[in-house]
């Protein structure tokens, strides 16, 4: 993939997650929603897609607690099925094939909340990237020869999103996230959070 094309689609998809967010800004506030509660937990599943590395699919799910109103420290895991692409390069005359990956991370989140209902927020974190693949490489003279192989990375975790309370204790999440590894690379998700009170179980 050309870099200018890679930038026109991170352009473009930036573009409609800041469109989502005016849309949540301009929504009328029916209800009165707690943005920012201290001492609160979350629980979360997003969907959505990589780009970078090809533009691939990307689920996932995240725990979290918020310490303070303006800082929430989250464990997280996405999986993304990445075809024949890899986080690391693949190497001169190798084709891969069934290509995995599964992202491990903590992150913190420094929660900006302007208003009741919404709150923009910046992500810092760093995790373990598991991708596994079939690599098959074809030697002179000789047969394909197939080979099964599991990497870990470090990935470090930038970016933004954006917390739209729909109810008291649940909302939208969409989120813009850039992980620097061996290959850069972008997912865009949106997520729905489920807010756990202080008082559970």
């Amino acid at each position: 993939m050309s870099e200018p094309g890679f930038t026109g689609r991170v352009r473009r998809a930036a573009t409609r997650v800041l469109l989502s967010f005016a849309v949540c800004a301009l929504t009328p506030a029916g209800l009165s929603a707690q943005s920012g509660d201290s001492e609160a937990g979350e629980a979360a599943v997003f969907g959505g897609g990589v780009v970078g590395i090809g533009s691939h699919p990307a689920v996932g799910g995240s725990a979290g607690l918020a310490f303070s109103r303006l800082a929430m420290l989250l464990l997280e895991t996405s999986f993304s099925p990445l075809g024949n692409t890899s986080v690391r390069p693949a190497p001169p005359g190798a084709v891969l094939d069934a290509s995995r990956l599964y992202d491990f991370n903590l992150g913190l989140h420094i929660r900006i909340p302007v208003r009741d209902r919404w709150a923009p927020y910046a992500i810092l974190g760093g995790g373990a990237l598991w991708n596994t693949f079939d690599q098959t490489v074809t030697g002179p003279g000789a047969g394909p020869v197939v080979s099964h192989h599991s990497n870990f990375d470090f990935g470090f975790h930038t970016g933004a999103g954006l917390r739209y309370y729909i109810r008291d204790n649940w909302g939208i999440r969409p989120e813009v996230k850039v992980v620097v590894s061996k290959q850069t690379y972008t997912r865009l998700s949106i997520g729905i959070f489920y807010v756990i009170p202080q008082s559970w179980p």
